[in-house]
Order: structure tokens, then sequence, then C-alpha cells
């Protein structure tokens, strides 16, 4: 699928790629309402920015040919999982869902508990890149120029 500019690929351009059978399942999980409850994911779904990220992500992976996966625990020694993950290049891939009442990123304990994470990643030689609801759109830039260098 070639892209006119760098930036997100729409749902549309997705569909009509060259790729969009291998992706039928991403598509579809897209076209799907996203299940609330008093507007806050469902325990074990991911809310909708991360829903969104996860597409960019898969149809990125197709594009480049570059894989990506989703809850990769990264290290043996902990049970730390990144949100997403290019394995093949030891990048990390982490949506902060700091405006969520049950987020624990919001918490001393639970930021505690990230920079363990994230130190531990570190310290393994993984890159991290994180993002939160105002920033989230820029992560296939972002994550292009870690590639690229």
């Amino acid at each position: 699928m070639k892209r006119k500019s760098k930036g997100h690929i729409t749902l549309s351009e997705l569909k009509a790629s060259t790729v969009a059978g291998l992706n039928a399942a991403v598509i579809r999980e897209l076209e799907q309402p996203v299940k609330k409850k008093a507007n806050m994911p469902l325990p074990g779904e991911k809310c909708h920015q991360a829903q969104w990220m996860w597409g960019q992500l898969a149809a990125w992976s197709l594009h480049t040919g570059i894989r990506v996966v989703d809850e990769l625990r990264f290290s043996p020694s902990r049970r730390f999982r990144f949100d997403f993950a290019i394995p093949d290049h030891k990048i990390g891939i982490e949506y902060e869902g700091l405006m969520s009442e049950k987020s624990g990123h919001t918490t001393l304990a639970g930021y505690t508990k990230d920079t363990e994470k994230y130190n531990l990643a570190t310290a393994e030689g993984w890159r991290v890149i994180r993002f939160t609801v105002n920033n989230y759109k820029t992560v296939i830039a972002e994550l292009e120029k870690l590639v690229a260098g």
C-alpha cells in the first residue's frame, strides 16, 4: 500500500490496501463500536486510543514487513509486558492511560511500578516510547524515527 503522506493510515485506506485480506481481523475489530461501561474499557480490553494505536501498528507492520506484537512479556525476570512491541528492534511501545479512574499510572505505587518496568527494559537494551491521550496519534511518526535511526 502506498501512502500519500507520513502519519496515520485511515480505515478506508486499510480496507483498500492489497493486504486487507491479511488484516481482516484488525479491520473487523476497528469497525466494532468501543464497548464501554461508565466510560471505561471493560477489564482486559484496551481503551479506544490503544485500540486505534494497535490498528495503526498492524497496518504499518503489513506495509513495512516489520513484525509488531501486543502484550509482549519482554523479560524472563519479571512479568512486565509492553502494550505493543517490535521485538526484532527491541522497541517497546506504551500507552499511558492517565485519564482513567482505574489507571494504576496515577497512584504512587503504580507510577513506581512503571519506573521499575522502564528501568528494567532499558537495562536489557530496549528502547521505550510512551504515549498519552494528547500524543498517541504520533505513534507511527515516532516509531519510524527509531526504526530509521
